[in-house]
């Protein structure tokens, strides 16, 4: 049974296995949009837990944020905004990398 985990942005981290995913929270609380539930989850805690399988979602000490909730735009700003980080740090990251692969062809 293979078992693949990715950082994901917001202090989550995905873990996938045969149809079944897993965010777990890594950070100290965070927000999540998922789209097979059409809301947003918000981790309590860090170590808090929700799983999708298909359209089912299970979740420990998570809340549910739906359109129309008076913290839906708040939630979603704030999960902008740290997609927008991890996007950068991930885009800095590969500029390290290219450059010390230009300084290694420009030093043959």
């Amino acid at each position: 049974m293979t078992v693949i985990v990715t950082r994901k942005p917001c202090g989550v981290t995905q873990l996938f296995n045969t149809g079944k995913i897993t965010y777990k929270c890594k950070a100290e609380s965070a927000f999540m949009f998922i789209e097979a539930f059409d809301g947003i989850i918000k981790f309590n805690h860090k170590g808090a837990i929700a799983t999708v399988t298909g359209h089912i979602t299970s979740l420990e000490s998570c809340d549910v944020i739906k359109k129309g909730h008076p913290n839906y735009k708040e939630a979603l700003s704030t999960i902008i905004l740290a997609h927008k980080e991890f996007a950068q740090n991930i885009f800095n990251s590969y500029q390290k990398e290219i450059q010390e692969l230009e300084n290694k062809l420009s030093s043959l």
